[in-house]
């Protein structure tokens, strides 16, 4: 954080264990650099700057201004070049885009496994929080890695615990993958040699080599430990991927585990890791390994990092309760088939405990409804249990420099960081308050109606999301009028209000935080048995054909449009051309329980004629 408000040549620079200066990452909306980061596909050095020795950097970043042209010499494979690249000011924004979210994502896969290693009941559950430790090592050293201003060289944290790390995740899913084998899961088991012990054991290999290397050498070879340890973490990735789908096959084949708990439970365990394992080589190890960038922008990889831990608290917490309850529900059924066959006398005792399984289930469902919530919340009280653990150590530190006024050039930094933390922390907050207004759509949706929900949505909590917004959103859905109270009760009226209520907020959602629109209109109007939703705004508009729709929340609403029967269509305009803004167009079929003749559409529709003229 001292580095904040230094100037620096505009990207992050490292020295490697040979005392070569390398370029670690280019910095999202700066001028493109020449220079490549280091990786295995590349071996670029910077050997001259203004045509003095790379190792000058700080001084002659200190005297630089901003804007300044500094001279760098590239040189690779023997051949070289120079080019000219702009000094910049570091701030902080450009500290939290590439450190501080990394800081964020590494204290959240931290906490979460934290959280589940307390929580585990088995050795199992202990294996799951284990296996975030790699993760949240990754995340939280890579604000150790890459220099601003000041030079650090490659040391003993990077070097042994760092870069091993990425053999440590491959090693983390291979040991994943293997408890959650169809003959393992279910059972109660201990630690055991075979399955907890060997796919760490090439791991101890390579950090002998290393530690071997660090005490002969006093360094290891940078390029050699990094295609080491990536290599046994894709090597890692690729086995458990292999051992994962032969697992997922043989469940799908066996019959001795169709309709069980244990397959339905493996199943979600297994696509959620495999998933997650594949998003996380994909994006980030397999590009780092060959280009040295992230596939996705580093704040955005970030982010989605400090996310996804929370969906897999969310998913394992919410995958052990139901397990409980399943063992609960086959124990109780046990119990009646065990009853009905011990003589005639207790066949009413047994209707009437058919009667009372009834009722648990009913009570079961109702209890996954509560559970749920309260899963939802537990994210956000974390978060404030951070910033007020934060906040407590601010307040006592401030007292100790009261105290002992020489503690001021120590304790004074620790305090302003701790401030910026606490204040991530009430950002994270506000996200999270947000995600659990997306989760808890359905519950609101089915409480006060499809209608209702909408407006409320618009009027109250969508505004209440985002009170520094000027946007006015003006909401016409009287359409959605004659829509029944039992609308959810069949699946063609679920889905129906699904795709609505999802399209409306996430395009709301997408208004509020990126259209930069002062107004939006939701008009909802029923047409020859077919609803047709218009959802415009005046912001800045962008190019349709340049985004990928898999990346866009507007992709997830164009599925369930399609699954209710209906379509969807997005248009857009860019500034400054003329009527620049964009249109979300939804039109579905209304359910065969919602349908109306002709007559009845009319005159209980008013307003279409004044609509169609």
């Amino acid at each position: 954080m001292h580095e904040v408000g230094h100037t620096f040549g505009g990207f992050i620079w490292g020295i490697d264990s040979d005392r070569q200066v390398i370029v670690v990452s280019t910095l999202s909306g700066q001028p493109v650099f020449a220079g490549e980061p280091s990786s295995l596909s590349t071996n670029q050095t910077i050997v001259r700057v203004n045509g003095q020795d790379p190792l000058a950097l700080p001084a002659i970043y200190q005297h630089a201004q901003a804007g300044q042209l500094i001279s760098y010499t590239l040189a690779e494979n023997g051949q070289s070049h120079t080019v000219q690249y702009p000094a910049e000011i570091f701030t902080f924004d450009l500290w939290l885009q590439n450190y501080g979210l990394a800081l964020l994502a590494g204290l959240c896969w931290l906490l979460i496994g934290g959280i589940l290693l307390a929580t585990a009941r088995d050795w199992v559950g202990a294996v799951e929080g284990l296996t975030l430790l790699p993760a949240a090592i990754l995340f939280l050293l890579y604000s150790h890695w890459g220099n601003i201003q000041s030079a650090y060289a490659m040391d003993a944290v990077l070097q042994l615990l760092w870069i091993p790390a990425f053999a440590l995740l491959g090693a983390g899913f291979i040991h994943l993958s293997l408890t959650y084998r169809p003959e393992v899961v279910g059972t109660a088991r201990g630690p055991s040699n075979r399955l907890d012990v060997w796919p760490y054991l090439p791991l101890v290999a390579l950090e002998a080599f290393n530690l071997g290397l660090f005490f002969i050498r006093g360094s290891v070879p940078t390029r050699l430990e990094v295609s080491l340890n990536l290599g046994y973490g894709v090597l890692g990735g690729l086995i458990s991927l292999a051992i994962g789908l032969n697992s997922l096959i043989r469940i799908g084949l066996r019959r001795s585990f169709a309709g069980s708990a244990i397959r339905r439970q493996l199943g979600d365990l297994l696509i959620m890791w495999i998933g997650g394992m594949g998003l996380g080589f994909c994006l980030g190890v397999l590009p780092l390994l060959f280009t040295g960038r992230t596939l996705l922008p580093l704040p955005i990889f970030f982010l989605l990092g400090a996310i996804y831990p929370l969906v897999l608290l969310y998913a394992v917490r919410s995958l052990r309760l139901i397990g409980e309850l399943q063992e609960s529900v086959a124990r109780t059924e046990k119990a009646m088939l065990q009853q009905q066959r011990t003589s005639d006398d207790l066949q009413r005792a047994n209707a009437e405990l058919q009667h009372a399984t009834s009722l648990l289930l009913h009570a079961d469902a109702h209890l996954r409804s509560l559970l749920s919530e309260r899963i939802h919340d537990q994210p956000k009280q974390q978060a404030l249990r951070i910033r007020s653990l934060l906040g407590h150590w601010q307040h006592k530190l401030k007292v100790e420099l009261e105290r002992d006024p020489s503690l001021q050039s120590f304790a004074q930094p620790v305090i302003e960081a701790l401030g910026k933390v606490r204040k991530i922390s009430e950002e994270l907050e506000d996200d999270l308050r947000g995600l659990q207004l997306l989760v808890e759509d359905s519950y609101q949706r089915r409480s006060l109606g499809l209608k209702l929900h909408l407006e409320k949505l618009v009027r109250e909590d969508l505004p209440a999301l985002h009170p520094e917004s000027p946007l006015k959103v003006q909401a016409d859905l009287w359409a959605l009028d004659t829509l029944g109270q039992n609308l959810e009760q069949t699946s063609e009226g679920e889905k129906f209000a699904e795709a609505v209520s999802y399209t409306i907020t996430q395009a709301l959602l997408n208004i509020y935080n990126h259209a930069g629109a002062t107004y939006a209109t939701v008009r909802a109007v029923r047409t020859n048995g077919h609803l047709e939703l218009f959802i415009i705004d005046d912001g800045r508009g962008f190019e349709v054909t340049n985004i990928a729709p898999e990346k866009t929340s507007m992709f997830k609403a164009e599925l369930k449009a399609r699954e209710a029967g209906g379509t969807l269509l997005l248009r857009s305009t860019p500034r400054p051309l003329a009527q620049h803004g964009t249109a979300v167009i939804l039109k579905l079929p209304f359910p065969a329980s919602e349908q109306l003749s002709p007559s009845q559409e009319e005159a209980g529709a008013p307003g279409l004629r004044e609509h169609k003229r």
